[in-house]
């Protein structure tokens, strides 16, 4: 198939699950998570392939991004397949009613199907079509672990440490900063020269956030994710002035826009794009691309079996997140995908995306 014989948008199926979390409920700071839903398109060309995409909440609002991906099904029927000239269309189509948030959560799903539909298409991988700069992609731990003992926790970044992982996050928002305090300097002597994150889900006001940077000093930090409020850019700048531990943040940042504000600013140094909720893999890579104008490294949020394997072809990188119970695999979302050795992720070498989803298992959980 040449370039002049793209296939059309033949037919858009679309799908929500409420999926559980298998091993209970997740916590921080200002979260109660009990399962995550999931928005599902497939995407059909007019050559018979089909693209699957996917977008994803905590806990609800599937079905609002759902009812959003229902209203653009039928302005890109019949549109010729090319995943950037349909983002943006879809984008000024819906952009009235809002420029980031849920609108960009249901781009996500149609963006990552088209782009699925385009290697398949063209039968490569999408880390090839966006250009290969490795054939693996360094990993950390992360732990949704506030509620846990110290104990569990330093067992928890120790088996991190063993399966070769190059870093470790943990959660942080005891009612008592001390006890945070206690707890990081027990990680760190039993888990020595290992580098540490604290995240802590913008649970803070400024005079909290201040104070904790400044005990959390001399701990030599890798990063503390989202202290304030995700749209407060200039309190995080402001922060970012008085303290020296570089800020991560991303999760909870939906447009481009957005990020280059963040980025210009220089109130973050970790960029945590998340490909569910920023527009998809149009939307990701055109942070990327701001990200590595400034210097800084992508650290994306969530997702591995997808998010990592992009960073494969995004020259600035640090680490992709392994979410502890929040693979999309330990899930059940997915059911084969790249895998991780000694630490790294390697992408699927399959046409598309290489994601192959539990259809069965995610419509018994359909809403």
């Amino acid at each position: 198939m040449t370039i002049t014989n793209m296939p059309v948008i033949d037919h858009i199926e679309l799908m929500t699950a409420r999926v559980p979390l298998p091993e209970g409920p997740w916590g921080d700071q200002i979260h109660h998570v009990t399962d995550i839903e999931v928005a599902i398109v497939e995407v059909k060309g007019s050559n018979g392939l089909v693209g699957t995409g996917f977008s994803h909440t905590s806990g609800w609002c599937g079905a609002t991004i759902s009812a959003l991906i229902r209203k653009i099904i039928p302005d890109v029927i019949g549109q010729r397949l090319s995943p950037r000239a349909l983002w943006d269309r879809s984008y000024k189509y819906i952009h009235d009613v809002g420029g980031a948030g849920v609108t960009t959560h249901a781009l996500s799903a149609l963006d990552i199907a088209y782009w699925d539909l385009l290697g398949k298409t063209l039968n490569v991988p999408i880390v090839d079509l966006l250009g290969r700069v490795r054939d693996r992609v360094p990993l950390y731990g992360s732990g949704i672990n506030l509620h846990m003992s110290i104990e569990e926790v330093i067992e928890q970044v120790r088996r991190w440490k063993a399966k070769g992982y190059l870093a470790a996050k943990v959660k942080v928002g005891k009612p008592d900063l001390e006890e945070d305090v206690e707890r990081l300097i027990k990680i760190q002597e039993a888990v020595p020269v290992f580098p540490l994150a604290l995240d802590a889900n913008q649970g803070w006001n400024f005079p909290q956030a201040l104070r904790a940077f400044k005990l959390f000093e001399p701990l030599n930090l890798l990063w503390i994710e989202e202290p304030l409020p995700s749209d407060n850019i200039a309190g995080h700048k402001q922060l970012r002035e008085r303290t020296r531990t570089p800020i991560a943040l991303g999760e909870n940042v939906y447009n481009l826009s957005q990020f280059t504000q963040y980025i210009e600013s220089g109130a973050a140094y970790f960029i945590q794009a998340d490909l569910g909720r920023v527009g998809g893999i149009t939307g990701y890579m055109d942070v990327a691309t701001v990200d590595r104008a400034h210097n800084l490294p992508m650290t994306p949020h969530f997702v591995l079996e997808l998010s990592a394997s992009l960073l494969a072809a995004v020259p600035n990188v640090s680490y992709a997140e392994v979410t502890d119970s929040g693979r999309w695999k330990d899930l059940r979302i997915v059911l084969s995908a790249g895998e991780e050795v000694d630490g790294y992720y390697v992408p699927s070498e399959q046409p598309g995306h290489g994601i192959v989803l539990d259809k069965d298992y995610l419509q018994a959980h359909k809403i």
